[in-house]
């Protein structure tokens, strides 16, 4: 790791079109080692730091903004207000020869969920799979990449949490359920791995905040206001609902997620779970995870898995184009090409984030260097 924060060459010269400031291009690792210096300072153990710090960035490097470096502040708050522990002791509740279930102890969601996919890859090392419920955790952030875990294991990893109370169920205006997203990561040996990593609200919440932050409007048909009615003004769906992907469908699925996630493994569920934004410091979040993860060898022969996977996969990609279309991606394919880039180019901080970042040096006393 290097030692000095280094800002690469390619920054942005001129003004953005909104008349804001350009944002600043870093270099992953210099992002990584501030936001690590940062949990430290809040007492997170060194290896803790590590993970938490490097899934921020790695989102980052991802292009999925909304789960990057922009989410430490709100975390940071959380441990400030005593309502979300740098450094949790985790705790099993009860477990079997394949399941097991987690306390969290109302620790950073990636941390506790770490812990749990690990557990789960351990039992299925034995069991041929791995079930591992969580409770009183906190925001998990990327869920890809803790399902990514699994696969230097051979296994198919998935992750399912639930989230703040920010959707309202089909035909009602008062959150109840949230976005509740799922994430699964399937090993491929010739090609780049398939991820689906995904909220059941029509944008990630994190787009609607990113816009709040940014002064900025969001389309339309992403939220309603607290009233009810449609909004493009991206303070008032934060006070309102996100709209479900795939309308009562994705109202549906949300309540399934919420079942297996909350209700399930013991945690909060509903309205019952802890406010991220607008941030409620009065409780913990409270959230939940079901962590799993499948040995492809005991279901199937890996080679034999392999060969049937890149003939699905070759039937996707190989099809016929629609018109206009620029060509046909996996889940993750994109992710993994911008990663690509950003890893070469650096990684584009937004200059409010930048702004929040220097806010979070100054208070933990670590130097911005860029």
């Amino acid at each position: 790791m290097k030692q000095d924060a280094k800002e690469v060459p390619e920054v942005e010269k001129s003004l953005r079109a909104d008349g804001q400031a350009p944002s600043t291009t870093l270099e992953a690792e210099a992002l990584k080692k501030f936001c690590r210096l940062i949990l430290e300072k809040a007492g997170m153990p060194s290896d803790d730091a590590e993970l938490v710090s490097g899934m921020l960035v790695e989102a980052d490097l991802r292009g999925h903004e909304t789960h990057g470096v922009a989410r430490l502040g709100m975390y940071m708050e959380r441990v400030n207000n005593g309502v979300m522990q740098a450094k949790p002791q985790v705790r099993v509740v009860t477990e079997g020869p394949a399941m097991a279930v987690l306390d969290g102890d109302h620790g950073f969601g990636q941390v506790v969920a770490v812990r749990a996919m690990d557990l789960a890859i351990e039992k299925a090392g034995r069991a041929g799979v791995g079930v591992v419920g969580v409770r009183n955790s906190g925001h998990l952030g990327a869920l890809g990449l803790i399902a990514e875990r699994a696969l230097s294991h051979r296994m198919i990893g998935t992750v399912i949490t639930n989230t703040s109370p920010i959707m309202a169920p089909w035909g009602g205006v008062e959150p109840v359920l949230g976005n509740n997203p799922f994430a699964l990561a399937v090993p491929r040996e010739s090609g780049e791995t398939v991820v689906v990593d995904m909220a059941l609200s029509i944008t990630a919440r994190g787009n609607i905040i990113l816009a709040a932050r940014e002064n900025q409007p969001i389309l339309a048909g992403w939220a309603l206001n607290s009233l009810g009615e449609p909004t493009t003004d991206a303070a008032e769906a934060l006070l309102g609902t996100v709209l479900p992907m795939a309308g009562h469908k994705g109202y549906a699925m949300s309540l399934v997620a919420d079942i297996l996630a909350g209700v399930l493994t013991g945690a909060s569920f509903g309205r019952d779970v802890g406010s991220l934004v607008p941030p409620d410091l009065s409780k913990p979040l409270g959230m939940g995870h079901l962590v799993l993860a499948l040995d492809i060898g005991r279901f199937i022969p890996w080679e034999e898995f392999q060969e049937r996977l890149e003939a699905l996969l070759g039937q996707v990609k190989n099809g016929q184009l629609a018109k206009g279309s620029s060509g046909i991606y996996l889940p993750g394919e994109r992710s993994a090409q911008e990663r690509a880039k950003r890893l070469q180019a650096g990684i584009p901080l937004k200059a409010t984030t930048r702004e929040e970042l220097k806010r979070l040096g100054e208070t933990y006393g670590v130097a911005m260097d860029w």
